[in-house]
């Protein structure tokens, strides 16, 4: 009569979980530095920062003529707006060394450096040619067919971050910042080995009795998906002294990371695996090898999950059973999570997602229009109701939050619209508008995409990064939405993010941000940074700044030979240099827009523009002179429904954080 052997203890599946994984302590594999074409399919095991603007330069977006804008004002088929035709032609690649007068057009191709002076381009299209002068005959507005500096990508902007998964969207973003190599995240070894005398490799021949091994290519491409790389050791018979060797070569020879074994669990005669892992060592001095013998499973009950210690090194065993049906829902809900934990992935994101948009949305009739989206978490009260059940939706229960579609709009230029999309989604052809609250099917990019755990959106600072870059280590992923400070207030009041940052001055009180506060909304102090005229050091027009002391705009600043960049409308530097600049004539320039610190800062020390305002990191990380203006308040407001959200509370204590704020401090943050 065949012996009957019990299992060790048939555990509940979670406690099986939480006794593996505590015995194994999965994280991230170290890291090794791969070229730019060695990288799809990598897992980032660095934050990417981009060390330029992308565009680096004010360019234009089409074939046509350099402007100034004002000189087309009023212009029409009829009566065209007459302007001197200069006889150079910007071409890409080759700096305009020129500036653009009044009443002036010049010759400018797509992709060609926009020349000092003009604030717009006039499409060849609009336009006809008579002895010398240009014919407009359609007027433009100041920023019409240009690509501003660091409209795409900004220089210091975290572009990617640890743990994506590096696909062509990706590593195209690599490129476009100047990337050749990155970090990644080492690949899971893992050996896979079949036992059983009655398997057979596939393309052998068959005895009476015997079958082909599918679990080994099974696994070998669950393994290789997941981004391991899977060492397939062929098939053991039932033989202990045979497995042993095995092991020890899985082990010491090819240093895998993990080891599975399918087959031999059994509690009969034939558990031959599972008695060859346990005489293996524990990963402690007087700790079994077995964590677990026996899971309370249909189908999977044989599972059994170790943990030995090969030096310093713990690798995780996971003997599934043989059953090719059983080994496949075994390694999905035990092995691959920690697979993925050793890869640098997170946890797989649901397959489908059923979602809402928060504005109107338009499209061309006719034809089936797709928009790519960013998935936002929606408000409180924002609950899975009354959605038409449909083939392929996300399986969210009633009551359940239901995700925001945010479309994106950075234009068909843009690398990062593509790359930090999460999906889209397909308008009908003979749809025009999609309504706002309209309930919209997400088709994901990649299985991973899902809502953000924290959406910040209004005014970007280098120094937020160092509190993204925190709640990154500790597991959050963090969207960053730069609309401005005027834009993320408007995202607060209507419950579309978490946290906005604003540095708003209201210049009746000279106070920061407080009366700018919406309703339901809370203002929590962050951080102070010192606003200020940045000017080349070489550049005589400007006087030195007096240390310690606030500084007025020079008279310079009137000249119309010197030329201003502006920061984007509803930013709080935008503001504040209006403040400064009065009721009088603007200064030339006044109409050229950088979106960031940085972009202002790019402008100004390529000589684009003479001057703009900027914080005092980004002007000394990029060698200009800096003038201080005054100290303002950049803090945070939270939708009081959002704050008690674990992601949130998680943001307040980064930034109390001692560590956070030293790091604030030696960059330059006034605390």
């Amino acid at each position: 009569m065949t012996e009957q052997r019990q299992f060790l203890q048939v555990v509940d599946p979670d406690v099986a979980v939480a006794r593996w994984w505590a015995a194994a302590r999965p994280v991230p594999l170290a890291s090794e530095e791969l070229a730019l074409a060695d990288l799809c399919g990598r897992v980032l095991a660095e934050a990417v920062a981009s060390p330029r603007d992308v565009p680096g330069f004010d360019r234009s977006n089409v074939d046509g003529y350099a402007v100034r804008a004002g000189d087309t004002y009023g212009a029409s088929e009829l009566a065209p707006a007459r302007l001197r035709l200069r006889p150079e032609v910007v071409v890409p690649g080759v700096p305009p060394a020129m500036t653009l007068g009044p009443g002036e057009a010049v010759a400018i191709a797509t992709g060609g450096a926009v020349v000092r002076g003009a604030d717009a381009v006039v499409m060849v299209e609009d336009t006809d040619e008579e002895a010398g002068v240009l014919l407009v005959r359609r007027p433009v507005v100041p920023g019409a067919m240009i690509a501003v500096v660091g409209n795409d990508i900004t220089r210091g902007e975290v572009v990617l971050r640890p743990g994506v998964r590096l696909g062509p969207r990706e590593t195209a973003v690599l490129a476009a910042v100047g990337r050749a190599a990155a970090y990644v995240v080492r690949r899971p070894r893992v050996a896979i080995l079949s036992t059983g005398d009655e398997l057979v490799a596939p393309g052998g021949p068959l005895l009476p009795g015997q079958v082909h091994d599918c679990n080994q290519t099974f696994l070998a491409d669950s393994v290789r998906e997941l981004g391991g790389e899977p060492l397939a050791l062929g098939v053991v018979g039932d033989d202990p002294a045979a497995l042993d060797l095995a092991l020890r070569t899985a082990l010491h020879e090819r240093r895998c990371d993990v080891l599975l074994l399918s087959g031999g669990t059994s509690k009969g005669a034939g558990d031959l695996s599972a008695a060859a892992v346990a005489r293996l060592p524990g990963p402690a001095p007087a700790e079994p090898a077995v964590c677990v013998h026996g899971v309370a499973l249909k189908p999977g009950k044989p599972l059994c999950l170790a943990v030995t210690a090969v030096g310093e090194r713990r690798v995780p065993i996971a003997v599934l059973p043989g059953f090719p049906t059983s080994a496949l829902f075994t390694f999905h809900e035990f092995v691959a999570p920690l697979l993925r934990a050793l890869a640098g992935l997170r946890a797989a994101a649901a397959p489908a997602i059923a979602a809402t948009l928060p504005h109107d949305l338009a499209s061309e009739r006719g034809r089936r229009e797709y928009a790519l989206v960013q998935l936002l978490a929606g408000p409180e009260e924002h609950v899975f109701k009354n959605m038409p059940d449909r083939e392929g939706s996300s399986g969210h229960a009633p009551e359940d939050r239901i995700p925001i579609a945010l479309p994106t709009g950075k234009g068909s230029g843009s690398v990062t619209a593509f790359c930090r999309a999460d999906g889209f989604i397909a308008v009908p052809r003979q749809t025009e508008r999609l309504l706002a609250g309209a309930a919209v099917e997400v088709r994901p990019i990649d299985r991973d995409a899902a809502a953000p755990d924290l959406v910040i959106a209004g005014s970007h600072c280098t120094g937020l990064e160092h509190l993204v870059d925190r709640l990154h280590a500790q597991g959050l992923t963090v969207r960053l939405l730069a609309q401005g400070s005027q834009g993320g207030l408007a995202a607060a009041a209507r419950g579309l993010c978490d946290v906005a940052p604003i540095h708003l001055l209201d210049p009746d009180t000279d106070e920061y941000n407080r009366a700018f506060v919406p309703d339901g909304c809370d203002l929590m102090p962050g951080y102070g940074r010192m606003q200020g005229l940045v000017s080349r050091k070489d550049d005589p027009r400007f006087p030195d700044p007096i240390a310690g002391a606030g500084f007025g705009l020079p008279a310079c600043v009137r000249d119309p030979e010197v030329f201003l960049v502006n920061r984007n409308r509803g930013s709080g530097t935008r503001i504040l240099l209006d403040a400064l600049l009065g009721p009088g004539p603007r200064p030339s320039g006044y109409s050229h827009e950088a979106r960031s610190h940085s972009g202002v800062a790019a402008c100004v020390a390529s000589g684009r523009a003479d001057w703009g305002v900027a914080i005092s990191s980004v002007a000394d990380a990029a060698g200009l002179r800096f003038a201080p203006i005054r100290l303002e308040s950049y803090d945070f407001v939270i939708p009081r429904a959002r704050r008690p959200r674990r992601a949130v509370q998680l943001f307040l204590a980064a930034l109390a954080d001692p560590e956070v704020r030293a790091d604030l401090r030696a960059a330059g943050f006034v605390l």
